[in-house]
């Protein structure tokens, strides 16, 4: 699944991100998207990032370079 960071970049599983309340960085291991449309992916906690605890919404994440 692909979706958008708060910058309106493609995020996809693999890309590497910042959250951006704590600047904490990873790479993305998973977005959960089932039944949800594209607006409610974005806007839910549906992001897993490795080494961050918990789920992200996509607006909330910034993406550091291409993968």
């Amino acid at each position: 699944m692909m979706t958008y960071d708060r910058n309106r970049n493609a995020i996809t599983t693999g890309s590497r991100v910042m959250v951006s309340g704590t600047g904490q960085t990873g790479v993305i291991t998973a977005i959960h998207s089932e039944g949800l449309s594209a607006e409610q992916v974005r806007r839910a906690k549906t992001v897993e990032v490795e080494g961050c605890e918990g789920k992200f919404e996509p607006v909330e994440l910034i993406r550091l370079g291409l993968h």
